[in-house]
């Protein structure tokens, strides 16, 4: 769970950034300090850019954190459908899971069940499903 908490940290990190960026370029633009016209606009987009920041990313795992400290993951079995360039989230049945790149070593087409928080969707395991045939012949 560790990569969850330095992945939180990162996107805190970042958000925390575009907050001082903007307010940096607010305060330019009050004080008309910009020397090129189209720099005005500079915190508009900024602005637009921390949203989606927040958003998309550090809120979800903000809300999270419960979910990671007291352990109560949700659960869905399926079929892996996709798996990223950089192994940092898989699809399954249609929707997206971000997973430990580093951890990683399942391909398309695996049948698993993921444990996973609700709102980021960061899944906790990835666990290989064994098919019904397979245990029958085992067992017999």
């Amino acid at each position: 769970m560790s990569y969850f908490w330095v992945n939180l940290g990162g996107h805190l990190l970042i958000s925390l950034i575009l907050l001082i960026v903007f307010l940096w370029s607010y305060q330019n633009t009050q004080q008309n300090r910009w020397k090129k016209g189209f720099l005005y606009v500079l915190p508009a987009v900024l602005a637009l850019i921390l949203l989606i920041q927040l958003a998309v990313f550090s809120i979800p795992r903000l809300l999270d954190t419960s979910t990671v400290l007291r352990s109560s993951y949700r659960m869905h079995s399926g079929t892996i459908e996709s798996v990223s360039s950089f192994k940092d989230h898989v699809v399954i049945d249609g929707t997206k899971y971000y997973v430990n790149p580093f951890s990683f070593d399942l391909k398309e087409g695996d049948e698993v069940t993921v444990k996973y928080t609700p709102y980021a969707h960061y899944a906790y395991s990835l666990e290989l499903q064994e098919d019904e045939l397979e245990e029958t012949a085992y067992s017999s």
